[in-house]
């Protein structure tokens, strides 16, 4: 099965560009680029995670998951460098999503949009008929990118987040036709 871009990710990709133009912050090169992660991605990938959640993985934990038969991981590059990352899990034609996250000074610029787009490609090119994802609550801004890629709110886990008692919204994506 040939791969191919998700619906809208030239138009977005323009988007992106024209923000960052429109923020006086030029990215190095004019368009994200999407490659699996690997072990000399890990230092730029943990520093992400530690920005992004209360809970950062060791670099034990990383070096499973990506020799994890199930797990597939990406990194999102702008020029040279790694400013985003995300992963799915794949269990009986269902995808999980692990973990998204985007360089905190470059969130709010369509590259989290692109991200899970490409993470989701990824999931139908490997034959899954659906995606899921936990979110918590008050993240409504990583909810509506959620969203915008397709994704609905399907129930709520109560007390999902350890450091908060916070719940977790439940999102699900089903792929066309199924």
């Amino acid at each position: 099965m040939g791969k191919t871009a998700p619906e809208g990710i030239e138009e977005k990709t323009a988007e992106v560009q024209q923000n960052a133009d429109a923020h006086n912050n030029r990215f190095e090169s004019d368009l994200p680029a999407f490659r699996s992660c690997e072990e000399r991605d890990l230092p730029r990938v943990m520093e992400l995670d530690r920005e992004a959640f209360f809970d950062p993985w060791s670099r034990e934990t990383w070096l499973r998951e990506l020799q994890n038969p199930i797990a597939f991981w990406l990194v999102e590059e702008v020029g040279r460098a790694v400013v985003g990352y995300a992963g799915i899990w794949t269990v009986a034609g269902e995808a999980q999503v692990m973990r998204v996250a985007v360089q905190k000074s470059l969130r709010n610029r369509g590259l989290g949009y692109l991200l899970t787009q490409a993470l989701v490609q990824k999931a139908w090119d490997e034959g899954m008929d659906a995606v899921t994802l936990e979110v918590r609550e008050r993240n409504l801004a990583a909810q509506k990118v959620y969203e915008r890629c397709g994704f609905t709110t399907s129930g709520i886990r109560p007390h999902y987040y350890a450091d908060t008692d916070e719940g977790a919204v439940i999102m699900w994506l089903y792929r066309a036709g199924t």
